[in-house]
Order: structure tokens, then sequence, then C-alpha cells
């Protein structure tokens, strides 16, 4: 008889359920159009006047600015996303008996870094040029109108981009320059190097490896009181896309009336969570915490669905980019606001509103261009660098031999 203790040390338990056609498009569509949520909550916020300055509140112009606020929410969406991709792969590979620790910090370093140097570079550029040449609006040398923390000139420093390189941004310096969507990667980095600490720290203590599992114990609380409590929220959001694999794993949800009973359930406790942040009403529904978790069990719904997925290929195509998209958009998006609107920002009437949508399609194109050698190019260069550590490795041990 085969018991839960012989199935952690044996990982039988961890193979992940692969995804569906429509299981895998539906989670490309969801990150482009959480993508798109922060960039054109952006676009919001720079370029249009606060809610309470619009001179004709209309219903149409309460939506727009209703539903172009849920860009924090969005970020909350991608940490649920990553946590069942990323603990997806770490399972599947422990379970195999193909985990490395050198290849996961190469694939993870590979993931983050080929899109992030560039955009730090990018920032760069279009920071210091809108500083010069926009000097007299003052957008580079006070703070943002919603985030009075980032003054974009201030936060061009040496300091900041070493920091940010470091995944330090929130923790002991700001984001660098305007570019203030690149706190969430800090919480990203720390969350792919808790996870694996915390992982095997429980397969160490299930094979009685107690020193291991003491040392594993220990980083994690060393990396934990490092890091700070907000960045342990998010990770508790985090491991609620770790949980969803196992329950993806083992439960299904019979097609037809259950299936559509539960997804329109979880759908609405969703949309309530979000209404709740959006309002601060309802208390905890509004937390991070709170949408993390409502996302997670719709999104058990979601990857229950099977069919065609005949939008698979748009979907592969935005999401794609979408990493590029939140790391490249905001430093352009402020350059052409401060070259573009008045002081006080435009009204929300159809030309402006026109315009408005024309830079948020410049935005999109200027990430789809650099995405071409940077996030496309992820795969390939992952491949690279494993075979290259493996090739050095290879001549260490046999020039250790002679």
């Amino acid at each position: 008889m085969i018991t839960p203790l012989d199935s952690l040390r044996s990982g039988a338990w961890l193979k992940p359920r692969p995804l569906t056609a429509a299981g895998s498009a539906n989670l490309d569509m969801i990150r482009a159009m959480a993508a798109l949520a922060v960039m054109w909550g952006h676009v919001r916020a720079l370029f249009f006047v606060k809610f309470s300055e619009v001179l004709h509140q209309s219903w149409h112009v309460k939506l727009l600015y209703f539903f172009t606020g849920f860009g924090h929410q969005a970020v909350v969406v991608f940490f649920v996303l990553s946590g069942f991709l990323i603990s997806s792969t770490v399972f599947k590979s422990f379970a195999a008996g193909r985990w490395s620790w050198r290849d996961y910090a190469a694939n993870r370093s590979v993931r983050l870094y080929i899109v992030l140097i560039p955009g730090l570079l990018l920032g760069l550029l279009w920071d210091l040029a809108g500083s010069k040449i926009f000097a007299s609006t003052g957008i580079y040398s006070q703070p943002l109108r919603f985030s009075a923390s980032n003054i974009p000139q201030a936060n061009l420093t040496l300091r900041n981009f070493v920091g940010n390189l470091l995944f330090l941004q929130t923790i002991l310096c700001s984001t660098f320059g305007s570019n203030g969507p690149l706190w969430s990667l800090a919480n990203e980095f720390w969350y792919y190097v808790l996870f694996p600490l915390v992982f095997f720290a429980c397969i160490a203590f299930s094979n009685k490896a107690v020193s291991r599992g003491i040392l594993f114990t220990l980083l994690t609380v060393c990396i934990a009181l490092f890091v700070g409590a907000p960045i342990l929220v998010g990770f508790l959001v985090w491991l609620a896309g770790c949980l969803l694999v196992t329950f993806y794993s083992r439960l299904t949800i019979k097609t037809g009336t259950p299936l559509i009973a539960y997804a329109l359930i979880s759908f609405v406790m969703f949309c309530a969570c979000l209404v709740a942040a959006r309002t601060g009403r309802f208390g905890v529904m509004g937390t991070d915490l709170g949408v993390g978790i409502a996302f997670t069990l719709f999104l058990f719904a979601v990857l229950q669905l099977d069919g065609r997925a005949s939008y698979r290929d748009v979907a592969r195509t935005f999401a794609d980019f979408s990493y590029t998209l939140y790391v490249l958009h905001f430093p352009l998006a402020l350059f052409l606001r401060a070259w573009l609107a008045r002081p006080e920002g435009w009204q929300p009437d159809a030309v402006h509103l026109f315009l408005g949508a024309i830079i948020g399609i410049v935005l999109l194109g200027f990430a789809w261009m650099v995405s071409w050698g940077t996030e496309r190019k992820t795969r390939a260069v992952q491949e690279w660098l494993r075979g290259k550590i493996r090739r050095n490795s290879h001549v260490s041990l046999e020039l250790g031999g002679t």
C-alpha cells in the first residue's frame, strides 16, 4: 500500500495534468488581457484628467474609467498564472527525475533578464530624452499624478539601475526612472527563489534528510525576513497558482451543467472581488489575496474547458509579447504624454479618446517589434545557456580528472 508519505518521496503525486489546447489558449488570452489592462490603465491615468475633473460624466465615460482601473489586479492575475506555470515545471521535472537547480536558475534568469535589460536601457533613453526635451512641463521632475512616490528624474540613478537589475526595487531601492511597473519583477524574482526552497524543504523532511531540510528552511526564513511582508503577501497569491496545479491534476468537473454552474459561480465571485477592489467595500474581498483566490477558483473552471480554441493563434500572438509590453510601455507612454498632452490632461471626449486609442496602438506596436529580439528569443537563449553551462561543466570535470 502506497502511503501519502511514500507518494511525496517518490514524486508520484506531482505529475501535472497536461493542458488541453483550449486550456493553453485560455491561459494565453488571460495573460494578454492582463498586460493590456495594465497598459490601458496607464494610458488613461497619464493622458486623461481624473474622473472628478471630467466635465461630462456620461455612463460610457464612467464605464471607461471603471474598466481601465484594474491595472493592479491584473498584476495579481499575473502572480497566479506564474505560480501555476512555474510550479508545474518544477513538479514535472522533479517527478521525472530531471530536476536541476542550475537549469532552473538559468531558465528563470533568462526569462526575466531577456526583457528586463532592454527595458531598463530603453527606459533610460526615453526618460533622459523626455527630461531634457520637455523639462519645462515638470512631468519628469515632479511626482506623477497617480503615484506620489514616483519622481522619474529623481529615480534615474545608477543605484536604482543596479538595484533593479538585482531585483531589489521596493526592498532596498526605488524602481528605475519612470518605470513604476518594474515593482512586480522584484516580487516575481523572489517567488522564483522562495518556492523551490519551500518545496525541497518539504521533500527533504519527508525523506528524513533533516539537515538539508533545516538548511532550506533557514534560507527561506532569511529571504522572507529580507523581502518583507508586502512581497510575502503576494507570495501567498502566487502559491494559490501552485495549489491549482494539484487540484487541476486530480479533480475534473463534468462537462455540461456542473461545469457551467461552477464557472458562473466562480466568475461572479471573481467579479465581486474586482468590484470590491475598485470601490473599497466588502473588506477582505477586495484585497490582493481575495482577488487572487477568487481568480484561482475561476481559473480552475477555465482550465476545464475544451474545444477547438479557434482563437489560439490570436491569443498566442498577444501573449508572446505580453511581458515585453508590461516592462517597456510606461517610459514611452510618459514621453508621449509630455510631448502631446496639456499639463492638466485631456477630457475624455471623442477626439481625445481616439487619440488615446492611437497612443495605445503605438505602445503595442513598439512592444511587439522589440519582442522579436527579446521575449520571442527566450526559449532559444535558454537552450543555448543550458548547453554552454553543461559544456563548461564537462570541461571542468575532465580537467579535474587529469
